[in-house]
């Protein structure tokens, strides 16, 4: 299983844990080819997620994030948009980690049944391969 190393966004991630693979040096490349194979509609979500991701993980409802982006079908269509992208993570190739539970989990954003966020190491690399 990779490792993790300690960040700030956590629900399925353990506790202030970011992916391995955002500390590789082939990171910025993973990044671009992610970002490549990530559809229009799942790019806006995920802008709208990078650009408020700063320093610190912050959480984002659904109704926000659909909001924010004036999605069609709201928060159930910001589900949607993100659910339809783990094709686009598997295609790019990164890892997948055992969650606590016991689950597997891509860690591009996380979670928690209520709030999306993403860790500001992740929202770092892919607001660059986005030319943000």
């Amino acid at each position: 299983m990779p490792e993790f190393r300690a960040s700030g966004c956590a629900h399925r991630l353990p506790s202030g844990t970011v992916p391995s693979w955002v500390e590789a040096d082939e990171a910025p490349a993973i990044a671009a080819t992610l970002w490549d194979k990530i559809s229009p509609q799942g790019q806006g979500v995920l802008l709208h997620l990078i650009r408020g991701t700063g320093d610190e993980a912050v959480h984002f409802l659904p109704e926000e994030i659909a909001k924010a982006i004036s999605h069609p079908k709201g928060a159930s269509g910001v589900a949607g948009t993100l659910g339809g992208e783990g094709k686009a993570i598997r295609r790019a190739g990164l890892p997948m980690y055992t969650t606590p539970k016991g689950n597997s989990w891509h860690y591009i954003w996380d979670w928690d049944g209520q709030r999306y966020c993403m860790t500001p190491e992740v929202a770092r690399l892919l607001r660059t391969a986005a030319g943000n």
